[in-house]
């Protein structure tokens, strides 16, 4: 089955966050965007298809999530991953950093500490920060050869320093693009167990994993090992479809599960807060997007090859780091001055390492989800504005 990944979609003029704000977010007009993490591709045509089935009817009332939803939630996850889920085991949720607030609030207390794992998607920052907490922050660690891990060993003695007792995790992860492995993921496992240490496992990027890696989801190590825990689901990020709004918490220990309800239940949240239209979208995409998905990687991956040579043989002092995950580029810039706005200046959008956290410094995000037509713009724009001065420098 074919899909176009290559046609260029005028998304100006629809109220895109990612294309339509860039004067009130940079101060400048008419960039080429890759910063935020959205996809420029039409969305599967059993999307559209079942949206507009439920457009047909006409009819959008009060909706409650449907049994075929979670059904087809259940089924994609242990087909893809290998994870089983039971139905009482899934919250609906009105977002996934929503959740993450709300789930600050109720379980944590004002001037808390709560660990994140930097360089981080920076609304973990201001989920903590926001609510008055203190962000514990265990820094990732580079290799010589730009792999980057975990380091435990400063984990432990930060909930040491701390009493922290919540991670807020990132799996696969945003913004390094690694996927952690089973080694890694039992050893920070046993490690929050035995700190007693909660772990709010984000997910969202689960299915957009590269030939030869494989997302473990938290909650599918084995239950013995794993301290209190909950993962954070979505078809948003897969799908592009973060308009639709659907997220599920999947909480497998029932006590902690009727808290995390109360919680939600008490804001007027929880069953029945999506839409019928995102609800639509989401089953039809986990019931018979996969070759769509399937797809997708491909393309992904054509991309990461151009970015990978056209860098490699024009912007040598731009270096990206191994995707193994998502479809987010991780440029280590060996490269003097303000990079970022330098790249503004020229017309081109990326993402600020440092809006990641202190060690992003020296790092710029590039979202390759895109026509490859675009990306060569992109790069080009790069070209224009970096090669002479990086070649020679």
């Amino acid at each position: 089955m074919n899909f176009d990944f290559e046609s260029r979609i005028n998304r100006r003029g629809t109220s895109c966050y990612k294309w339509d704000f860039d004067k009130r977010l940079t101060g400048r007009e008419g960039l080429l965007p890759f910063w935020v993490a959205d996809m420029d591709f039409r969305v599967a045509p059993v999307i559209e298809d079942a949206l507009q089935k439920r457009l047909d009817h006409g009819i959008f009332g009060y909706t409650a999530r449907p049994e075929s939803l979670d059904e087809a939630l259940i089924a994609w996850f242990s087909r893809r991953h290998r994870w089983n889920i039971e139905a009482s085991q899934i919250l609906e949720a009105p977002g996934i950093v929503p959740f993450i607030h709300m789930f600050i609030q109720e379980f944590t207390s004002p001037g808390d500490s709560v660990i994140i794992q930097e360089p981080v998607y920076h609304p973990f920052r201001k989920a903590l920060v926001g609510n008055g907490r203190k962000a514990a922050v265990n820094q990732l660690v580079r290799d010589k050869n730009g792999r980057w891990s975990m380091n435990l060993n400063e984990l432990s003695d930060i909930i040491d320093k701390t009493g922290a007792k919540t991670l807020v995790f990132c799996s696969p992860h945003n913004p390094v693009g690694r996927v952690w492995r089973e080694e890694e993921l039992l050893n920070l496992a046993d490690l929050c167990r035995a700190k007693a240490v909660t772990v709010v496992s984000d997910e969202i990027h689960a299915d957009l994993i590269h030939s030869g890696y494989h997302h473990i989801p938290w909650l599918s190590l084995p239950e013995e090992r794993l301290p209190r825990s909950l993962a954070l689901v979505s078809a948003t990020k897969t799908f592009n479809i973060p308009g639709l709004t659907t997220a599920y918490a999947i909480i497998p220990d029932p006590d902690f599960r009727r808290s995390c309800q109360s919680m939600l239940t008490t804001l007027g949240l929880g069953e029945g807060s999506s839409s019928p239209l995102s609800y639509s979208a989401a089953e039809a995409a986990w019931r018979e997007g996969g070759p769509w998905l399937d797809a997708l990687l491909g393309k992904i991956a054509q991309n990461d090859v151009l970015l990978r040579e056209r860098l490699e043989s024009e912007l040598p002092g731009i270096i990206p780091g191994d995707l193994e995950g998502t479809y987010l580029e991780w440029l280590h810039v060996d490269y003097p001055g303000n990079l970022w706005k330098r790249l503004l200046d020229e017309g081109l959008w990326l993402s600020r390492g440092r809006d990641f956290g202190r060690s992003g410094e020296g790092y710029l995000r590039m979202n390759i989800a895109c026509p490859s037509s675009q990306l060569e713009e992109g790069v080009d724009m790069m070209v224009k504005a970096l090669g002479p001065e990086i070649i020679h420098s």
